[in-house]
């Protein structure tokens, strides 16, 4: 196609084109042909070529400044739009998750994914762009672990849609687009929509529309239970993504990229499990309740956004409190700790062992303590602080090494992953390289039949042409007289063009002894031959066909003009021979094999081009 692309395979076929693998000078590409000549569909497909052309990132399949063109087919008066781009390896997230067997994404690797989604889409908006069609399918990941946000089909500038106020082409992914976008409106914050419903597949392994996180009679997705380990944090930003009304989203990329740097520096401190912690339980059933609510979405109304920001707002004021009696708490510990002994002094009272603290300011008093029981056993003295900050600091430990040990093992989950994902690489590479080796086999296989066939058309040719200048070999089994005389072979000097274009070459009998000796003892001639016998002037004419082997048709002409014919003459093999003609004058006569001037069509005032050399 244009002397540059090959195409390999066929990739895919949708209701607009099909996409091809093709290579471009030993480079492999992707081609996108649009099959639909509807406006709306063509300008989607150069607006996405025009995109693509603009935008210079590794998150962004490339197209060269020519990589859009139109083609004609052959007999066809409708051009075909094509786009070539730069083919990603690799595959898309809803595949990656099949592969999976849908096990949900870990924090780590949503965070560090979210981030790469939000840089690729800073660049198109950054471009006056929006995207319109994020989802899972339109997510590539390469082997190196790099996320291509791709099919750009979608995508429209900002000035159509906010600067005009009018609405467009409605692009809609079940699921995924956001309910102006439904309503045939799109802004920037529409795309932060879908990203924020993708991230819901990936983190849960189920589709925003799945019964068991969507509930149809409040219109809200109650995810969070079903996503691993994620921190409040991470998933009220994702709530955030997906607010019901625009207004109330991020405002553009760089507030997403600041969010998600503060997200990745408060999970990289040491942290307190987020609920149920040691004072909670202290504090009772009031604030186990607080801690244990589980945050939803609403996917039409802000009513859930409002109570995500609540639980936000409640968790921070429980941890200004229980930082705040830390601090009281570890004051009170210290000043106990630091009162000197000599101003202190304990009484030990005989009954129990019981230690009192007596004042130094008053006079040896002794305290009265309530008897005991004789068998009462002595009692440690116990600080009331000293067993909630060990406790404190075992748990913090504890969730210090179960989020190094979550981190090791997200580590290694990747690193599985990448490899799983370099060893597919490599056995597609292997079948496409086998499969590139059966093609240049059967087109050697091709080329060898074509040459051969070329040979055999050659040599055909030859034939004829010695056929053609060479006189007949006389192959017929007559009687005893063609052992005795062959008959004659005359040059090949004419040549007649019938009504309906066939040319049959001609042996020319000139002179009387060559005519009356005609074509005695000839086998039948081909079909593509014939005897012409030329007259010096016009007159009436007969021919026998004493000695012929086989029967035989003649034309008899004047002027170019069939005046009379004569089919299937029979052989005569003794005398007296009938003989054949016409009472009108005729100058020339035609001899061919029986039955060739039916096949030719030939009648009575046809006309017959003679070229004579």
């Amino acid at each position: 196609m244009q002397g540059r692309y090959r195409v390999i395979k066929q990739l895919g076929q949708g209701g607009f084109g099909n996409t091809f693998e093709v290579d471009e000078c030993g480079k492999t590409k992707v081609l996108k042909v649009l099959t639909e000549n509807n406006p709306k569909a063509i300008e989607l497909f150069q607006q996405e070529a025009k995109v693509l052309s603009q935008l210079n990132s590794g998150g962004i399949p490339k197209v060269e400044p020519d990589g859009y063109f139109t083609v004609l087919p052959k007999n066809s008066s409708v051009p075909l739009h094509c786009l070539a781009m730069e083919k990603i390896e690799g595959v898309n997230l809803e595949q990656w998750m099949e592969f999976r067997n849908y096990q949900r994404l870990s924090e780590t690797q949503a965070l560090n994914w979210l981030k790469q989604l939000v840089e690729i889409l800073a660049l198109v908006h950054a471009h006056q762009y929006f995207h319109r069609d994020i989802k899972p399918q339109n997510i590539m990941l390469r082997p190196s672990g790099q996320l291509v946000l791709i099919d750009f089909g979608a995508v429209r500038q900002v000035s159509t849609t906010i600067l005009a106020g009018n609405s467009h082409t409605r692009i809609f992914s079940q699921g995924y687009s956001p309910p102006e976008q439904q309503n045939g409106y799109s802004v920037q914050q529409s795309d932060f929509f879908a990203l924020g419903r993708t991230f819901i597949f990936l983190l849960t392994g189920k589709e925003p529309q799945d019964k068991e996180i969507y509930d149809p009679l409040t219109n809200e997705l109650h995810w969070r239970k079903s996503a691993l380990n994620l921190s409040p944090l991470l998933a009220d930003l994702i709530d955030h993504l997906m607010a019901p009304t625009a207004n109330h989203r991020p405002q553009n990329t760089q507030v997403i990229l600041q969010k998600l740097n503060e997200i990745e520096k408060a999970l990289q401190m040491p942290r307190i499990l987020w609920q149920q912690t040691a004072i909670q339980s202290n504090n009772g059933s009031k604030s186990a309740a607080s801690s244990s609510s589980v945050a939803t979405v609403s996917v039409g109304g802000a009513k859930s956004l409002n109570a995500s920001s609540k639980q936000t707002q409640t968790s921070k004021k429980f941890w200004q409190v229980f930082i705040g009696l830390g601090v009281g708490c570890f004051a009170v510990f210290t000043a106990a700790l630091n009162l000197p002994n000599s101003k202190n002094p304990v009484s030990v009272s005989p009954e129990g062992n019981v230690p009192v603290a007596i004042p130094s300011s008053v006079p040896s008093p002794v305290t009265k303590v309530d008897e005991t029981p004789t068998n009462a056993q002595p009692q440690p003295t116990i600080s009331p602080l000293t067993l909630p900050i060990s406790d404190k600091l075992k748990t913090e430990q504890a969730q210090i090494e179960e989020i190094e040990k979550e981190k090791l093992q997200a580590a290694l989950k990747a690193e599985q992953e990448r490899q799983a994902a370099i060893r597919k690489e490599a056995a597609a590479t292997a079948e496409r390289e086998q499969l590139e080796a059966v093609i240049r086999e059967n087109e050697h296989q091709d080329a060898l039949i074509a040459q051969k066939r070329q040979q055999a058309d050659k040599d055909r040719q030859t034939k004829i042409e010695l056929e053609e200048t060479q006189p007949l070999a006389v192959t017929s089994e007559f009687d005893n007289q063609a052992s005795l005389y062959m008959g004659q072979n005359l040059p090949v000097s004419a040549q007649a063009t019938f009504p309906n274009g066939i040319k049959i070459k001609l042996e020319v009998a000139r002179t009387q002894e060559q005519q009356i000796m005609g074509l005695m003892y000839r086998p039948a001639l081909p079909d593509n031959r014939g005897m012409l016998f030329v007259f010096p002037s016009a007159q009436t004419v007969s021919l026998s066909m004493k000695n012929a082997p086989v029967s035989m048709d003649m034309v008899f002409l004047q002027n170019g003009i069939i005046n009379y014919i004569e089919t299937a003459a029979p052989p005569c093999n003794s005398e007296p021979c009938p003989t054949y003609g016409t009472y009108v004058l005729i100058d020339q006569v035609i001899e061919l094999r029986s039955g060739r001037a039916e096949e030719l069509g030939l009648q009575v005032g046809d006309n017959v081009k003679i070229e004579i050399n």
